[in-house]
């Protein structure tokens, strides 16, 4: 056996032999050949009823597979095709990270079919009870290390490419980015933007904004907005933020939208110069008299929210 996986429930495994004894085994199991042993990746317990009742066992072999990427194949197989409970998800998750845990939640998410945010999650709780230990670095999609942020360290992220775009888009030009830096800006093209030195918390803003700001005292900065919006400086803002809807609350009474992201944005890290999967979602909100353009320009990026 290539990994352990939960048990058919008795029911299941009752419906699944009543099907075969009427039909066959109509869909092939996968194996994995290694010398004379051929390892089942997939569909063990079709195999076990048609040993059991005499029938043909059609199979799929995949002898280019590495044994890693058969473990991770059957995992992923079983949890797409299998009813399977919240805890049972988790555990096949779980078993993956112990396997490698050097590789990002992102990479794991995508082998398996779930998330990266739940993949996480699991990594959170892994590491809380000394099961797989911290790293400091990770193996990302593109098979780079990179470092593991330290936890209550600041570290500065860019935005992406894309999303500036879209922003420029919905804005026309750019006015302000509050929480900036010389470097960032080249990407921003901002007309004004504020350096971590002068402190955009204490300044003045106006016309249309951008704003993503370092998360670590992030409601400080939605609160400056909200204030700059009251007082009808700033005409236009689009604000990306952790994906905590409350958060937002005070932009939406405002009459704001919320995009939600099918995918979870990458940021760009000034360290390395990659692209990097960060630990946690992000939401973007329009405030502003262009909601309509706003929905156009982003509603392809996920799903697109108003307060009732």
């Amino acid at each position: 056996m290539l990994v352990e996986l939960p048990p058919l429930s008795a029911e299941d495994y009752q419906g699944l032999r009543a099907s075969i004894a009427v039909s066959g085994v109509v869909v092939p199991i996968l194996v994995w050949p290694k010398g004379k042993i051929r390892y089942i990746v997939d569909g063990s317990h079709r195999k076990k009823i048609a040993d059991e009742l005499g029938y043909e066992c059609p199979e799929i072999a995949r002898a280019d597979l590495t044994e890693e990427e058969a473990r991770v194949m059957a995992r992923a197989l079983n949890l797409a095709r299998r009813q399977l409970s919240t805890t049972q998800k988790r555990q096949i998750i779980a078993d993956q990270l112990r396997e490698t845990p050097e590789k990002s939640a992102r990479w794991i998410g995508k082998m398996l079919g779930v998330s990266p945010q739940t993949v996480t999650s699991v990594r959170v709780e892994l590491q809380s009870g000394a099961q797989i230990e911290h790293l400091d670095r990770i193996v990302g999609q593109d098979g780079k290390s990179y470092p593991v942020p330290t936890p209550g360290v600041n570290h500065e992220r860019y935005s992406p490419a894309w999303l500036v775009e879209a922003v420029r888009r919905v804005f026309g030009e750019i006015d302000l980015d509050p929480a900036s830096s010389k470097e960032a800006n080249r990407l921003v093209k901002a007309t004004a933007f504020f350096t971590k030195s002068v402190d955009g918390l204490k300044q003045r803003w106006c016309g249309r904004v951008f704003l993503n700001p370092p998360f670590d005292d992030w409601p400080s900065w939605v609160a400056k907005l909200d204030q700059e919006i009251q007082a009808g400086r700033v005409q236009q803002a689009v604000l990306v933020g952790p994906a905590n809807i409350s958060a937002f609350r005070p932009l939406l009474k405002r009459g704001g939208v919320l995009l939600v992201p099918d995918e979870r944005p990458e940021y760009w890290d000034p360290g390395t110069g990659q692209a990097v999967d960060p630990p946690f979602g992000s939401l973007i909100c329009y405030v502003g008299p262009r909601q309509a353009r706003f929905i156009t320009v982003f509603r392809k990026q996920g799903l697109v929210l108003k307060a009732a």
